[in-house]
């Protein structure tokens, strides 16, 4: 008894042909223009009177490029085409002028650049051409597109015998001397918060960003579940939210008292720009500008008698960063919630602007130490005590120190009365205002754990954990490691379904390959730069007690064999086939179920002359198949007979080129599609069986010299399927419109009517297009294109 060979699976065949696409920006290096402008000129009042002057000037940029790039810096040149006389009634003498000037940016991008040059320039006569130096200035890229350099207003600064400007401003509107071509590399737009963790009701907590779209509406702000559904903006009232003309994104956002603990995710939207980023509400987030009321012992500025007051105060800091380092430098405010009491004597008022106020802010946690704090003197008048006095509020600095929290809590305070003071001691312990994290805290570890445990090769193992990054499934890396952990190996794990959700729970199967090494090991599991393993013992797999009877075991062509299996799995899919000496399949066929004592009784009918055993496995899997022997007898009798051997399945290209060629296009900052055509495939089935086949599609993403990216879900194919050999006894299934990957061709439906086979010739083609954005990095794009028979 013997197992069947491998080709008892499903014959595949594969073609993969290099898809070209061409994305141009149509345009050279930029080339500048001579611009001529009016300017008016004022002199100083030693050189003569105003006058108007046409100016001649072109820019140019240095290093010349065709396309720049978002973030490149390039040098603007102002070259003089034409010199103005000098105006005034003396020699300017050599080297005595400097000019300075204004380049006007606009286009995708706005703004001014300043040039200057060298004092530098002939000695010239009253009357004749001054000739002035060429200025340079930089220009950093920030925004895709077309960007348009035109001269401005620009002076001359005389240095002889005094120093002298003569101010020349356009009076005409400069025409473009340079345009610059930026390709469609935007930045992405970025969003953090200026804490994690916020209390409901609690202070406001500041959003920031980069590269968001400018000029365009309010950006609108709402509080979601942790998987960005369900957003609300009524739980998220935001204020000042804006986009300045650099892209920059500011705003304070507040959670409403009313406002459930858990985590959630805050969403910005700006025209089509959507980001979100986590934010935990806890009742005992970390506190921040708190208002504290404490308990003081202050004595009055003349006799010194003590009197209580209770204080309350909130600290802020700023910057209001996440997260602060060591080094960096904190402003902290006192900010006065209920001022303090006026420290005069008994019926004794306060005059405006005489109390200057100090006092101390104390560091605990990770850093240690006090703040000294001051305002300035500053305040209205005040009644007799006990009325109160507003003081102004009082500001202080300090270095981060150390990593860890730091906490920030208000201490003892004076009152400084002209030349009296009134100190103020804190009585107890007051509570903390503002917490600060120094450091990114080192995250908790990342868990696993396996089960069942233990398990047998080829089977299914769950793996869960927790504190993972989120992914989706088809990233998540797991390997079979020795029980130290060493001599990891991926390909002991056949496939995995494994992902994690936003709340970092790791979830799903591995399932271990049937050559998986035995005994105690170690499951690996890693996303980024987070790893966890869990032991786990591969036992060796369950005996195959799998075994078929043929009845009868021989006999003519013709001959209808039953056979009998035991020890199969309960309730799966058995498939029966006759395999020749070789270990090749025949293509005699037929399919049943086992029952749910995993026995099964079937019949096959053997027509092929070479059949030497016939197997049963479960499904098509050859590792849960067994053979019997099975011998053909000659037919005897006179009878005459001869073979009807089976062809092949397959495919083949007519001899077309292998390489696609999509059509080029020029970026226009608007989508647009790269269009052509499939080479045609020419599907041939001569199995002489009844089964069918699908042709069907995988597309890798399309890449370019420069780096640039186009997702290969973005190509789509029109298919058109045609019957081509007109005896062919089967018809042909033309697949939907769509998306490549992963989808049919063409295809061919199995034969259900008893006696009569499928197959025949067909072909496929396809028209192609893909979708590419307004803005893209230009350049030659490819990518492969697989077919797949089956």
């Amino acid at each position: 008894m013997r197992k069947p060979a491998k080709s008892l699976a499903a014959v595949v065949g594969t073609a993969a042909m290099a898809v070209g696409a061409v994305v141009t920006l149509g345009s050279p290096a930029a080339q500048a223009a001579t611009v001529a402008y009016n300017v008016h000129c004022t002199p100083p009042s030693v050189g003569g009177s105003p006058f108007d002057f046409q100016a001649q000037v072109d820019l140019t940029v240095s290093p010349a490029k065709p396309v720049y790039a978002v973030g490149d810096q390039v040098t603007v040149t102002w070259n003089w085409k034409a010199a103005a006389n000098n105006p005034s009634g003396v020699t300017v003498n050599a080297d005595s002028v400097q000019p300075f000037g204004t380049v006007n940016v606009s286009g995708a991008q706005g703004g001014t650049v300043n040039v200057t040059g060298p004092q530098k320039n002939a000695s010239t006569p009253s009357g004749q051409p001054l000739w002035l130096s060429t200025m340079t200035g930089t220009l950093t890229i920030t925004k895709p597109g077309a960007i348009n350099l035109s001269p401005g207003s620009y002076k001359n600064v005389a240095h002889q015998v005094g120093t002298w400007e003569t101010p020349c401003n356009a009076t005409t509107t400069p025409g473009v001397s340079t345009t610059l071509q930026v390709d469609g590399s935007i930045l992405p737009a970025s969003l953090g918060v200026s804490r994690g963790e916020v209390r409901p009701g609690g202070s406001p907590f500041r959003i920031t960003g980069a590269n968001w779209p400018a000029g365009g509406a309010a950006p609108a702000v709402a509080l979601c579940a942790a998987d960005g559904t369900a957003c609300d903006p009524a739980k998220a009232p935001a204020t000042g939210v804006a986009v300045d003309a650099n892209g920059a994104l500011t705003g304070s956002v507040s959670i409403p008292r009313t406002a459930s603990e858990g985590d959630y995710a805050l969403r910005v939207t700006s025209g089509t720009t959507s980001l979100t980023t986590p934010l935990k509400v806890r009742n005992n987030a970390p506190a921040w500008a708190d208002p504290i009321q404490y308990d003081v012992n202050c004595k009055q500025v003349t006799n010194g008698a003590n009197y209580g007051w209770k204080p309350e105060v909130a600290l802020e800091v700023s910057p209001e960063k996440a997260y602060y380092n060591v080094g960096d430098q904190v402003t902290v405010t006192w900010r006065w919630k209920q001022y303090p009491r006026n420290p005069q004597m008994p019926l004794v008022v306060l005059l405006a602007d005489t109390v200057t106020p100090t006092g101390v802010v104390k560091l605990s946690g990770a850093q240690t130490g006090t703040v000294t704090m001051t305002g300035p003197k500053k305040n209205p008048s005040a009644g007799a005590p006990p009325a109160v006095v507003q003081v102004s509020d009082m500001t202080g600095t300090f270095p981060v120190t150390a990593n860890g929290k730091i906490d920030l809590t208000p201490g003892d305070y004076s009152l400084k009365l002209i030349a009296q003071t009134s100190p103020c001691t804190v009585v107890g312990t007051p509570g903390v205002s503002t917490t600060m994290q120094a450091g990114i805290p080192a995250p908790p570890p990342a868990t696993l754990a396996a089960a069942p445990n233990p398990v047998k090769a080829g089977d299914a193992v769950a793996l869960s954990g927790v504190n993972w990054p989120q992914v989706g499934a088809g990233s998540v890396a797991v390997q079979l490691c020795a029980a130290d952990g060493t001599a990891c190996d991926a390909a002991a794990f056949s496939a995995n379904t494994l992902a994690v959700a936003p709340d970092g729970q790791l979830s799903g199967n591995a399932t271990l390959a049937p050559t998986a090494p035995q005994g105690a090991r170690t499951v690996k599991v890693a996303i980024g730069t987070s790893s966890a393993t869990a032991p786990l013992t591969v036992d060796a797999p369950a005996p195959n007690n799998r075994a078929v009877t043929l009845t009868p075991n021989h006999g003519p062509l013709g001959t209808v064999v039953t056979v009998h299996g035991t020890g199969y799995a309960p309730n799966v899919d058995i498939s029966l086939a006759g395999i020749d000496k070789d270990q090749q399949p025949t293509f005699d066929l037929a399919f049943l179920k086992s029952g749910p004592d995993g026995t099964f009784t079937g019949q096959i009918t053997v027509t092929k002359a070479q059949t030497d055993q016939i197997a049963a496995a479960e499904g098509t899997d050859i590792t849960k198949a067994v053979a019997a022997k099975f011998t053909v007898e000659g037919g005897g009798g006179g009878n005459t007979g001869g073979n009807v051997e089976p062809g092949a399945l397959g495919f083949k290209q007519n001899g077309a080129p292998t390489r696609i060629q999509l059509s080029p296009i020029t970026l226009n900052g608007k989508p647009q599609s790269m269009d052509g055509k499939l080479n045609q495939v020419v599907v041939q089935d001569f199995r002489g069986g009844t089964l069918g086949w699908e042709l069907t599609g995988q597309i890798g993403d399309f890449t370019s010299e420069r780096n640039g990216a186009i997702p290969g879900a973005q190509l789509a194919w029109t298919p058109a399927c045609a019957v081509v050999n007109p005896d062919s006894p089967s018809p042909v299934l033309t697949g939907t419109a769509g998306a490549v990957s992963g989808a049919r061709l063409c295809g061919m439906p199995a034969q259900t009517t008893p006696g009569k086979p499928s197959g025949g010739e067909f072909s496929g083609d396809a028209n192609l297009s893909l979708s590419v954005p307004g803005f893209q990095l230009a350049g030659t794009y490819t990518a492969t294109l697989t077919l797949t028979l089956i």
